[in-house]
């Protein structure tokens, strides 16, 4: 989560959606404040006890499959997944998963439906014009902690794995149109 106290902006950051990205735009261009440790991914029910006014709210959606295939090579890059992917998502789908990192990611939903502007990763650049609109400062994005891999549908070998992450978040997908290989 990062605030910006003088205009009373929240900016809620969904794990794998350019969340560092934006937060330090916020942070360098508009003297936001970034929340660490449990505040970091918190939603904005989790909080409410804690802040008066959260001000008007943001956040970014991402594609579940193209995240999950993110989230995975995240921990990959970190020595922290020594398994392929398919046997990332076959553990998953047999419940086989760990506290940490062989784990699905968290849905999107709890935290989009409770915020004002919710942008989309697939269009961040555009998408995050309202903010720079909103803050009145037209510096630009700059994508950090981006991964260099191949396009998200290339790990997918199993129609099983694809299916089920469309069980999984199918309120992220039923809500933002996505589709497998958009």
């Amino acid at each position: 989560m990062v605030r910006v106290e003088d205009l009373n902006i929240t900016f809620f950051h969904l794990p794998k959606n350019a969340g560092s990205s934006i937060a330090t735009w916020l942070t360098d261009n508009v003297n936001g404040e970034e929340y660490h440790d449990e505040f970091r991914h918190a939603s904005p029910q989790s909080l409410k006890p804690m802040f008066d006014d959260f001000g008007w709210t943001f956040c970014c959606v991402r594609n579940p499959w193209d995240r999950t295939v993110s989230w995975y090579n995240f921990f990959r890059g970190q020595g922290k997944m020594p398994i392929s992917f398919e046997e990332y998502m076959d553990r998953i789908i047999r419940g086989e998963t760990s506290a940490k990192y062989v784990m699905p990611i968290n849905g999107q939903m709890k935290v989009a439906n409770n915020v004002d502007y919710v942008m989309r990763y697939e269009n961040l650049l555009e998408d995050f014009k309202v903010i720079q609109d909103k803050v009145n400062c037209h510096v630009p994005l700059i994508h950090t902690n981006k991964s260099k891999r191949t396009r998200y549908i290339d790990y997918y070998t199993k129609d099983k794995h694809i299916n089920w992450i469309r069980e999984r978040y199918k309120k992220d997908i039923d809500e933002y149109g996505f589709t497998f290989g958009e």
